[in-house]
Parts: structure tokens; sequence; C-alpha cells
């Protein structure tokens, strides 16, 4: 095939597709059907319906007894277990589970700020809380710390009540 045979097959294709895709010239009429055959219609409809909801209320769908079985697939050889009678086993009753300490707090370290106040470089922690953003000097609590000592890149933090230390850098 030469371009002149693909190009007039190309030209040829594109002619039929517009051709078949334009609508129809004349729109067909609607015939509406008279109001006594429309509300008959649909009142056969409904009492279906209805037919059918009452039917699907009245059956309940029984719920499939789990029985264990009497073979381990995945054990070659293995006896078979001897069926247990469900009323002779005790019921198992779970201790009961005490309630978890709540998370400690989470805190961050965002940013260092530092000042020269009277000569004195003074640094400041950025630390995100559970709160939001705080800035904290040496000696201040956040979040249930105490900040012990502000660095250039990281902070060292002292949890009140217990006195454990925890130092975070910046990421």
């Amino acid at each position: 095939m030469d371009w002149k045979s693909t190009a007039v097959i190309s030209g040829a294709g594109v002619l039929a597709t517009w051709f078949f895709s334009m609508p129809p010239a004349q729109q067909p009429v609607a015939v509406q059907a008279p109001p006594a055959a429309r509300a008959q219609g649909a009142s056969t409809s409904t009492i279906d319906i209805q037919q059918e909801a009452s039917r699907l209320q009245l059956r309940t769908p029984q719920a499939p007894r789990y029985s264990e079985p009497a073979r381990n697939p995945f054990r070659f050889g293995e006896p078979r277990r001897p069926e247990r009678a469900a009323a002779a086993e005790a019921p198992v009753v779970a201790p009961p589970v005490a309630p978890l300490p709540p998370p400690p707090p989470q805190v961050t370290l965002d940013g260092i700020a530092s000042d020269t106040v009277d000569g004195v470089m003074q640094r400041s922690a950025i630390l995100a809380t559970d709160g939001g953003v705080v800035i904290a000097k040496e000696g201040e609590q956040v979040a249930g710390y105490r900040v012990d000592k502000v660095a250039p890149d990281s902070v060292e933090l002292t949890k009140v009540s217990d006195g454990s230390v925890l130092r975070l850098g910046l990421r």
C-alpha cells in the first residue's frame, strides 16, 4: 500500500464516521399511552413489589452453624480428634482488661531561636506539642517536661513526674 491509498481509505473512514454519527433528520414522535393504561400498569407493579416484600419478610435466613473439622489438612497422618460435646465445655471467662494509661504528650523540636540580651546569647526552643507550638527557654515547663538545656541544634528535656531525660534534635 502506498501513501495515496492509505490517505483515501482514511478519508473514507472519517467521512463514514461523520455521516453515521449525525442525529436523524426527523425525530420519531413519542406516542403517549392513555392515562387509564398508565394507571393500570403502575398499580400492577406496586402490587407485585408489595407481594414480594411481604414474602421476603416472612422468610428469615438461617445462619450456618460452625462445626470444627474432623481433620487437619496441614498435618499428614495425624489421628482424628474425638468429637467433643459442646455442652461439656466450661465457658471461658476473660479476665477484666485494665484501661491503658494515656499516651505521653507528643513533643518535637521544630527550631531554635537565639537572641543577644546584654551581650549574652540566649536560646529558646520552638517545640510542637499536642496543644500547639510553644517557645520555651531554659527552666520553663512544657507539656510535663522541664527545659534543661537548649543547644544550637538540640534541646534536653526532663520529665517532671519521673526525672527521665528526653533529648530532641533538629530534623
